[in-house]
């Protein structure tokens, strides 16, 4: 087994946010908080604000050339879930207008602030239960830089209280974020799919996130015109199936991407979508990961993960280093380094980061809200 652990860092640190996008990131947020936590129009209904999306999952892949920096911000507010959503939504836009004017759109279920360098999605929801308030309040009490840096894993997993005596009935609570189009509040969890993040990387030492880059990496480079699960759908996936026990980064993607071939064969066969059930919530058809996914384009999805597989498989069973490199360049492409470049030893290199002792557990499916989702 060869798995070229210096390159695939170096590849790994070439495709991940740069500085520049971390520091675009981080003055966004820091200054939408901070307008949050001022203003008078959001005073008498913000309850707490934070991080969400990939860059709060530390999966983020580096903006192309012609894209901003894009994160996603949670306005945890104390409005009922018993108002209309365009009523609820409505109030946030005096606070817009004062600080954002001209910068803002609504989508169906957040509003768009698009800044110089980075565009912010601000997503709000209605009062949480009283534990669930805590534990937003707990995260977003930590700095934005402690929340977009990888290496703070177990600062967030304690600002979560995830541990073995933690009080965990935030867990079966999820938020409410309002449908604009639909006029629903509908169910989401976020905090169950940072937590189930936290923990699936401590199972596999550190390996998992940059797993999910590496393959988010592969779909938007060699397979940019083919149709079917991407971003936080494709993260989902790769959650699904990427095995506990892996060594390496080379290891995880190649038995990541074998076992996502062999455990949807029958529905790719069949042109039809898998179920996959979100974080936290019921196994319910609203509640799927992949519901606004054709059968087709799955199926299409699914013939570039098989050869993905194939040559996957090949750079790692490859004994030559070098050769073996060359099959990994054929896969990830020009980010991928040559041979040389780095002290190619198979020691050191592309471990990530581990929460430590925080998580105590063996299996993100043992926590409550993962009892659907492995």
């Amino acid at each position: 087994m060869t798995t070229l652990p210096t390159l695939f860092e170096t590849f790994l640190s070439d495709i991940r946010p740069q500085d520049e996008h971390n520091d675009a990131y981080k003055e966004g947020h820091e200054t939408l908080r901070d307008h949050l936590q001022t203003d008078d129009d959001v005073d008498e209904f913000y309850v707490a604000d934070f991080l969400q999306g990939s860059y709060r999952r530390w999966t983020a892949l580096r903006p192309q050339e012609d894209e901003k920096s894009d994160v996603d911000v949670v306005f945890v507010s104390d409005l009922s879930s018993d108002l209309d959503t365009d009523v609820a939504l409505r109030k946030c836009e005096p606070f817009l207008d004062e600080h954002y004017e001209g910068q803002w759109e609504p989508n169906a279920h957040s509003y768009k602030i698009e800044e110089e360098k980075v565009e912010i999605d601000l997503v709000l929801t209605a009062a949480p239960s009283e534990a669930t308030r805590e534990a937003v309040k707990s995260l977003g009490s930590l700095d934005v830089g402690t929340a977009l840096s990888p290496d703070n894993l177990s600062t967030v997993a304690e600002a979560l209280n995830m541990s073995a005596d933690g009080d965990d009935e935030w867990k079966d609570e999820p938020l409410k974020i309002p449908h604009r189009d639909e006029n629903e509040w509908e169910n989401t969890h976020p905090l169950a799919t940072i937590v189930f993040t936290v923990n699936k990387n401590d199972i596999t030492d550190g390996h998992y996130v940059n797993v999910v880059k590496a393959i988010k990496w592969w779909r938007r480079t060699k397979t940019p015109d083919v149709e079917g699960p991407t971003s936080y759908p494709l993260e989902h996936i790769v959650g699904q199936c990427c095995p506990h026990d892996i060594d390496s980064v080379a290891e995880g993607v190649t038995r990541t991407l074998e076992e996502l071939t062999g455990q949807f064969k029958t529905e790719a066969m069949a042109e039809e979508t898998p179920t996959l059930p979100a974080h936290g919530l019921p196994k319910t058809p609203e509640n799927d990961v992949l519901k606004q996914i054709d059968g087709v384009d799955f199926a299409a999805f699914y013939d570039e993960a098989e050869d993905a597989a194939e040559l996957a498989r090949t750079a790692l069973d490859e004994e030559d280093k070098e050769t073996s490199r060359d099959y990994w360049y054929q896969l990830f492409g020009e980010k991928f380094p040559p041979f040389g470049s780095d002290d190619d030893s198979d020691d050191g290199g592309e471990k990530a980061m581990s929460v430590g002792s925080s998580s105590q557990v063996e299996d993100p499916s043992d926590h409550q809200f993962a009892a659907s989702d492995s």
